[in-house]
């Protein structure tokens, strides 16, 4: 799922240490998908899923899990997905901690593995199914190849290059300085290289080996080329332009003999989930590795087989592991085309797998399900965005699309954004936007409705076009169709975490809510709180409800509430945004006290041994190994945790 501007879309003219289990023939696992096949086939037609994504953060991810957990049986949803675990994450079986997983649930002791199993089980006692995804957005970016060969590469007529010339002023001018020109993540996100990752090649797994082997028996097109060489956290020399740069991501899973997909099933069945996902988001792979003439079109068979590769490794590993266990995916909205690609996205992967490797692509329809995602769409037609001119709106866009997997006689699951697109950036082209509201949901629901559907994300708000429709609804509405208007579901609401806590308010200031849950002051009542100057301002309360507009004071400054929340403490971030302190000087640049409190910063001169955490750059980091001189967010020895600012964490979460 994105949850960062996707790529410019000029298309549309545009030694191993695996247990023994692992090595299974070819010809027992054919039958054995034979028969997931036939029994899940079954199940995904007679049980839609109604899905949302929850993107978990240290500040409030555990407890918007648990009021997720807690009202388990009332919830418009009956699947969630937790992201996202890293692609290059390391989990042994039984050592019963997230600390290399990467998936910013807590930030020491079992880094909220036991928390996290405890809340699967209460949902899904109350009957939502429960997937982690790996992968995502910035854990699939790889910034220098994005910019030069995506961005980049197609000329400066293409609907992200504006990125370039704003933080770079040209192609050649972007390097890690400024983080190769901010296309894979804006300036203002204050992004460093650990923040990103890529989908690595465990060339010294036998599973891995064994999913290679598999891609080449079935490849139809270009002759399939692997790609040992560029290993997460090392140097890799670009050959065609010569430049050397990190990778991003952690490579300590090779320097371990682990394989990450492999991890992931095990994870997976060690907390009790229902399934496992794969968000396999390279377009930088696809244009950098693309094959055809000068001025295309390309073909990207090297991406298919590398998705493949992955897809083909987790079902091994699920079935070696935990034969119950379900796969799922995201996938392009243009994946399930067939005509020709013009680069700068992932057409055609979908549907090259499917021709190509119909055995795989059916074990994951028919388990987990193919969840396309049809939105951050655009009308542009300068970038020709729509398929055809008379296909432009939002809900046409995702009908043909859908329909492109339809005819393909592939089973796949419509996706929905809520609130404010995350591309085309609002802020550059807020004109060319498709948002979601309720026309073009209605339009939607009429053709997609009765097969279920997923939606980005559970807690985002509705952003900033007034008629976005809101999570709750948008959820209600798809279960409804999917599951029937009379399922007691459907009835219930996306909870807010911290409901009913115990408030935390001055006694000098009254607060009341309105029915339109606007809160309000008493007349003349001024308090002084820690920290700042006097608030005119009522103190935030855990227990009240606050409509987007709504301005509080905490701790000695104001803030300004972005969309309705309950609960969110305001100094951790959005939804809240510091208006300065109470005494009316400008917002704070430096990192409030948290998981970084009483933490040094880092430094060239000392030297760290494995363990040791510092700061850097508002984050906490940990050392691997022993290191000296050698910059967090830009060396692999580095494990970069949770930010120490809430809002730092945030990802384009509107």
């Amino acid at each position: 799922m994105r949850t960062a501007p996707p790529p410019p879309s000029p298309d549309l003219k545009k030694k191993s240490n695996q247990p023994l289990t692992m090595r299974l023939s070819t010809a027992l696992l054919s039958v054995a998908s034979a028969i997931v096949f036939a029994v899940s086939s079954s199940e995904a037609v007679n049980n839609p899923v109604v899905a949302g994504y929850l993107l978990l953060n240290p500040t409030n991810g555990p407890a918007k899990l648990k009021a997720l957990a807690d009202n388990a049986a009332n919830i418009p949803v009956n699947r969630i997905f937790l992201a996202f675990a890293r692609p290059g994450m390391v989990y042994v079986p039984g050592s019963n901690t997230l600390e290399r997983v990467g998936l910013a649930y807590g930030t020491s002791g079992d880094y909220g593995f036991a928390d996290l199993k405890t809340q699967v089980a209460k949902l899904k006692a109350g009957g939502v199914e429960v997937f982690l995804s790996m992968g995502g957005w910035n854990y699939g970016c790889f910034p220098y190849v994005y910019t030069y060969y995506s961005v980049g590469g197609y000329g400066t007529s293409t609907p992200n290059y504006y990125k370039i010339q704003e933080n770079g002023g040209s192609l050649a001018s972007c390097t890690e300085a400024n983080m190769w020109c901010y296309t894979c993540e804006p300036k203002s996100e204050g992004t460093v290289l650990a923040d990103f990752d890529i989908f690595p090649e465990p060339t010294n797994s036998s599973v891995w080996q064994a999913a290679m082997t598999y891609v080449k028996a079935g490849a139809k097109g270009d002759a399939p080329v692997f790609h040992p060489e560029m290993v997460p956290g090392t140097q890799w020399k670009d050959p065609k332009n010569q430049q050397t740069n990190l990778v991003p991501g952690d490579g300590y899973y090779a320097k371990v003999n682990r394989d990450p997909y492999q991890d992931l099933v095990y994870l997976g069945k060690d907390l009790g989930l229902t399934g496992v996902d794969i968000d396999y988001e390279e377009m930088w792979h696809a244009d950098y590795y693309k094959n055809g003439p000068a001025a295309g079109p390309w073909t990207n068979h090297q991406t298919t087989y590398k998705y493949a590769a992955i897809m083909q490794d987790v079902r091994l590993s699920i079935q070696a592991i935990a034969p119950d266990m379900l796969l799922a995916t995201a996938a392009s909205a243009a994946g399930g085309l067939s005509t020709n690609w013009w680069g700068g996205n992932l057409k055609n992967i979908w549907y090259n797998m499917n021709k190509w490797y119909p055995d795989l692509y059916s074990f994951v329809a028919t388990t987990g399900g193919v969840n396309v995602m049809t939105y951050d769409l655009s009308n542009n037609q300068q970038y020709y965005e729509c398929p055809d001119a008379n296909t432009c709106s939002l809900s046409a866009q995702v009908n043909y699309y859908m329909k492109s997997y339809a005819d393909n006689n592939m089973l796949a699951h419509v996706g929905y954004e809520i609130g404010t697109p995350a591309y085309p950036d609002y802020n550059h082209d807020a004109a060319h936007q498709l948002p979601l509201i309720q026309s073009e949901l209605s339009a939607i629901l009429a053709v997609q409705g009765a097969k279920g559907g997923f939606f980005w994300e559970l807690y985002k708000g509705i952003g900033k076009q007034p008629n976005n429709v809101e999570v709750s609804s948008v959820a209600q509405q798809i279960c409804k169709a999917a599951l029937g208007a009379n399922t007691p579901r459907c009835a219930g609401s996306i909870p807010q975490p911290g409901g009913g806590s115990t408030s935390t308010a001055s006694p000098t200031v009254t607060v009341t809510v309105s029915p339109t849950v606007s809160p309000t002051t008493t007349p003349s009542t001024t308090t002084t709180t820690s920290g700042g100057g006097q608030c005119t301002l009522p103190a935030w309360s855990a227990s009240t409800a606050y409509s987007g507009g709504a301005k509080v004071s905490y701790n000695g400054r104001q803030y300004t509430a972005q969309w309705w929340t309950q609960g969110n403490v305001p100094s951790s971030g959005s939804p809240w945004v510091d208006d300065g302190a109470c005494s009316g000087t400008g917002p704070t640049q430096t990192a409030t006290p948290g998981s970084c409190s009483g933490t040094s910063a880092w430094s060239s001169a000392t030297a760290y041994s494995g363990g040791a955490k510092v700061t850097y750059g508002g984050f906490l980091y940990t050392a691997q190994w022993w290191t000296q001189g050698e910059t967090p967010g830009s060396a692999a020895v580095w494990s970069k945790g949770a930010a120490c600012s809430g809002t730092l964490r945030r990802r384009l979460y509107f």
